[in-house]
C-alpha cells in the first residue's frame, strides 16, 4: 500500500513538473511548486486510506454485533 501511495505521489510530482516547466517558470519555483503537490497528494491519499479502514472497521464491527444477537420469536 505504501509503495502506491509513493508512486501516485511521484505521478504527480511528474506531472506537476512538466505542467509548471511548459508555463516557464524558473527551475526552483517549478520544483517547489511540484514538491507541494507530492506532499498534499500524499497527505490526502494515506487520509482516504484511513478514513475508509475505520469506515470498514465499523461496518465489520456492526455485522459481528449483528450477527451474535439471535432473532426472538
Amino acid at each position: 500500500m505504501n509503495k502506491i501511495i509513493f508512486q501516485v505521489g511521484l505521478l504527480a510530482f511528474c506531472v506537476s513538473a512538466v505542467v509548471y516547466a511548459i508555463q516557464e517558470m524558473s527551475f526552483l519555483d517549478v520544483l517547489a511548486r511540484s514538491f507541494i503537490i507530492f506532499l498534499v497528494t500524499i497527505g490526502a491519499l494515506i487520509g482516504i486510506v484511513f478514513v475508509t479502514s475505520m469506515f470498514t472497521a465499523k461496518d465489520k464491527e456492526l455485522d459481528e454485533a449483528n450477527s451474535n444477537t439471535k432473532p426472538t420469536i
